[in-house]
């Protein structure tokens, strides 16, 4: 199993850390390429992107968070110490998930659009919007079904309850590291681009919440309301 440190072999952490990345920036485009053409994918990569995505990365979230759940069989521990209670404080997680819900709509539907149009370029982010309103009725309603639910509930799992906790024990109880690190990672999980910051950004507030509270299920939900709802923006409104 390699190198361990702390109980958890470094393996783990290398593979939950790395293999999202070849997954959605490798093998994807790879497997789009390979059901059309490269020509016909350069036509408009974004458009392709969202229509094929929902389906590949969904399955991806399901297959990473199997592979957690047997990494954290192997390492001795239990998928209930990485939920954390899921009774009580019903206040607070309340006020979590709306104010969550709230700020990722500001941060991804007004900041990011301004951003990105700014750096670059005027009318960039209406080109992607513009692409993504291209996909099939078919492929958005399994966006707004299947991936933001996939998406809420197994990238809180991979990420924050256990690459953060998990890197947090092997660099020493170094709490803000392993969030940063984990931010990074999840950022990039989302491509190469310019939306990979403002993810970033956003995975270390997720992980900041949770290092605070224990508690993934609130984060959960108002990921996965926070995709909901972009999903439908964009589609119907931007």
């Amino acid at each position: 199993m390699g190198e361990v440190i702390r109980g958890i072999p470094r393996s783990h952490i290398m593979i939950v850390s790395l293999l999202p990345l070849v997954l959605n920036i490798f093998l994807t485009p790879y497997m789009i390429i390979s059901l059309l053409s490269l020509d016909e994918f350069l036509r408009d990569p974004v458009y392709y992107i969202y229509n094929y995505g929902p389906v590949l990365w969904s399955a991806y979230h399901v297959l990473l968070t199997m592979l957690v759940w047997y990494f954290v069989k192997r390492e001795g521990g239990a998928f209930k110490e990485i939920i954390g209670s899921v009774r009580g404080a019903s206040t607070s997680s309340m006020v979590i998930v709306i104010s969550l819900t709230a700020f990722s709509m500001i941060w991804f539907q007004v900041v990011e659009p301004a951003v990105t149009n700014l750096f670059l370029g005027a009318g960039y982010m209406e080109q992607i919007i513009t692409s993504f309103k291209k996909m099939s009725f078919s492929i958005f309603l399994y966006s707004v079904i299947i991936t933001s639910l996939t998406a809420g509930v197994c990238e809180e799992i991979i990420w924050r309850g256990y690459l953060q906790t998990r890197l947090q024990r092997t660099l020493g109880g170094r709490l803000y590291r392993a969030i940063a690190i984990q931010a990074l990672l999840f950022g990039l999980w989302h491509g190469l681009s310019i939306h990979a910051i403002f993810t970033a950004v956003f995975g270390y507030l997720y992980g900041f919440i949770y290092a605070r509270t224990k508690r993934l299920t609130p984060i959960i939900v108002s990921h996965w309301l926070g995709d909901i709802l972009g999903f439908n923006i964009m589609y119907y409104i931007m």
